[in-house]
């Protein structure tokens, strides 16, 4: 057996690639020996001398470091094939070598760990312990493509987009020049589009530069975190796949609206955030004329839901949109468990009010209720109307303005107080339910329709009641900043042009 195999075995321990716990930390595993020793696989080389066969494992068998070999039920693998050594390789004493010079250092004692032996000191060991970790297992490199994508092969810094990457059937532009890679969805889009209308778009293009980035298709990819729900939104009015602002009776859901609102937002589109506000605010106003023509589900350009409240004070928040709070905030007073549970969202997460919000809605619901028990009384306040019909008819018919008049003005007041009556036991036995809610600013109108039809009044006093219906709506949307605890300066009072009704 050669030399230079001797010492590849003495640096490899069998009978495995893995540490063994016997062995000292600083001894090195053995790597492919044609990968780590490319300089080695030259031929061989005259050496001094050449050892016995069996020197080499009577040397392992006796050393006080190596572990005992295997049973012979579990055959050691064979050795790697030994390269040749350079010709740079020099010998010199150590007491730390394990490697006899000759046969004799097979006989000497186990304890003499003082002999002279000799170890190899060359530029490939050298190279070898780079390769190695401190408890001798080969090192593995890690490379960070994005960095070093200029000495890789091509196709390591290519997506695939045959794996779990799929292109968006909408906006993939086969003579795009830019992929916006959005977790598992792909967008290939225009660049010069994207970065004239967004700065933060032009100065995250500008990090992309093909010689160093990834790329699909020979298109530079940029990462993109947000949801592809919501990217998806953006492009397509960035793109001219969406009319935005929409046509009337064109109506938008609103968690569409509430994407573009984010993403122009974060990605600083400006015009298309003006936009998308002025849609946002034609819905939740401060005008209590605008809020009357829209209804529960939204008016002509958006369609919303009542969980959608929470994702609206959210919205204001983010946007500073103060006027938009009074009215989200209301809505949220209405909700049930998903004031507390929040709403999930298309992309798996769950939109909840903050903490501070929460306590604004609960505070809020007392203010309302106590909102609804007085507008309650003061519909209901036993006082004809000055032109009440039947004391005109009693006073025509008595001739001289006498009993019959009183007689017919008590038949509206005696109805006004059966009214009133029926309101207070209901409030008796359900103190927060249709009468004394949430809906502070729900009109009474249909309520007014039916306990007219159990008690009759004349159409003054029947118009009467409507008027008063309007004058307690319109003086909770006045406070309604107050009960909801916000301040906003450009809410519009409905009560200054407004004449009151007695």
């Amino acid at each position: 057996m050669s030399l230079r195999k001797a010492v590849l075995q003495r640096i490899t321990p069998l009978p495995s690639r893995t540490p063994s716990p016997s062995l000292q930390h600083d001894w090195p595993q053995s790597p492919d020996s044609e990968t780590v020793f490319p300089d080695l696989a030259q031929g061989p080389l005259p050496l001094h001398r050449e050892p016995e066969p069996d020197e080499h494992v009577a040397n392992r068998s006796k050393s006080p470091c190596v572990s005992p070999p295997s049973p012979p039920s579990s055959p050691p693998p064979p050795f790697l094939p030994a390269p040749a050594l350079p010709r740079d390789t020099a010998f010199v004493d150590s007491p730390s070598s394990s490697l006899g010079s000759s046969s004799s250092s097979s006989a000497a004692p186990l304890g003499n760990m003082q002999m002279g032996k000799r170890r190899v000191l060359t530029s490939t060991s050298r190279a070898v312990r780079d390769f190695m970790s401190p408890n001798g297992v080969v090192k593995r490199w890690r490379v960070n493509i994005a960095e070093h994508a200029a000495s890789l092969p091509a196709d390591l810094a290519t997506v695939s987009i045959s794996g779990t990457v799929k292109r968006d059937p909408d906006l993939w532009f086969d003579d795009g020049n830019i992929v916006l890679l959005c977790r598992d969805v792909a967008f290939r889009v225009y660049r010069g589009l994207l970065t004239r209308h967004s700065v933060i778009f032009r100065d995250l293009f500008s990090m992309a530069q093909p010689s160093t980035s990834e790329t699909m298709e020979s298109c530079p990819v940029v990462h993109i975190s947000d949801p592809p729900d919501d990217l998806r939104h953006l492009l397509k009015v960035m793109c001219g796949l969406r009319n935005f602002p929409i046509i009337p009776g064109e109506r938008m859901e609103f968690s569409e609206l509430a994407a573009l609102i984010r993403m122009s937002h974060k990605y600083h589109v400006e015009d298309l955030h003006t936009r998308a506000v002025h849609h946002f605010k034609l819905y939740f106003t401060n005008d209590l004329a605008v809020w009357d023509t829209a209804g529960i589900d939204g008016n002509l350009f958006l369609h919303i839901t009542p969980p959608d409240a929470i994702a609206a004070v959210n919205l204001a928040r983010l946007t500073h949109a103060d006027s938009v709070l009074p009215t989200a905030l209301y809505l949220c007073c209405q909700l049930d468990a998903e004031l507390t549970a929040g709403v999930e969202r298309a992309d798996g997460s769950t939109e909840r009010l903050d903490a501070k919000d929460l306590e604004l809605v609960l505070r809020g619901r007392t203010e309302l209720v106590r909102a609804s028990t007085r507008g309650a009384c003061t519909i209901c306040k036993p006082t004809p109307s000055p032109q009440c019909a039947s004391a005109g008819s009693s006073k025509g018919s008595n001739g001289s303005g006498g009993g019959g008049g009183s007689g017919g003005a008590n038949a509206c007041e005696r109805a006004l107080r059966e009214i009133l009556n029926m309101m207070l036991d209901g409030l008796q036995k359900d103190p927060i339910g249709d009468i004394a809610g949430y809906a502070a600013l729900d009109s009474w109108e249909h309520w007014i329709e039916d306990v007219v039809e159990l008690w009759p009044l004349c159409e003054p006093c029947r118009a009467m009641l409507h008027a008063r219906d309007l004058d307690v709506r319109r003086d909770v949307w006045k406070r309604l900043p107050t009960y909801m605890g916000v301040s906003v300066e450009d809410w519009k009072d409905p009560t200054v042009a407004a004449t009151p009704h007695k």
